[in-house]
């Protein structure tokens, strides 16, 4: 009986230490098949960021390119501003000395005709010849073919 005890003993042993290289077998496997498992994710995942890393980097560069575009085009368009802003001047500043010789003319034209009405009389012709109000304006003083009769 010790020998049916021992061998039931040594047969749980051999069958317990079998299950257990078994269990220990399995999960070696498990753990590999886990270990293979992340390295496929790792990689997929790896590609998948290099992926988005080369859009990012197209989208980065066309930005840039918008962007510099952009800056050429406000350039030119503050270029064209001063040139316009320059020349507005410079028309304002023709403009505002005409109007100033124009009042200019016209004040001294005032002052004049102020000056003939304030002295009295009537004013002399411009010409060496007078008029007389007994002989009208000689005919020397007349252009060539023209007479008074």
């Amino acid at each position: 009986m010790i020998w049916a005890v021992t061998a039931a003993i040594v047969g749980a042993s051999l069958y317990g230490a079998s299950e257990g290289r078994k269990a220990r077998m399995s999960a070696e496997k498990q753990q590999k098949q886990a270990l293979q498992q992340q390295k496929v994710d790792a990689e997929a995942m790896r590609t998948e960021v290099a992926k988005q890393t080369a859009e990012y980097a197209k989208q980065s560069t066309s930005l840039q390119q918008q962007s510099d575009i952009a800056r050429q085009q406000f350039d030119a368009a503050q270029l064209q501003y001063k040139e316009n802003k320059l020349a507005m001047e410079q028309k304002s500043k023709e403009v505002q000395a005409l109007a100033d010789e124009e009042r200019r003319k016209a004040a001294a034209s005032e002052a004049s005709a102020l000056k003939a009405r304030t002295r009295g009389g009537r004013r002399a012709l411009l010409s060496q010849e007078r008029m007389t109000p007994e002989l009208g304006v000689e005919s020397v003083a007349l252009s060539p073919g023209m007479r008074l009769q």
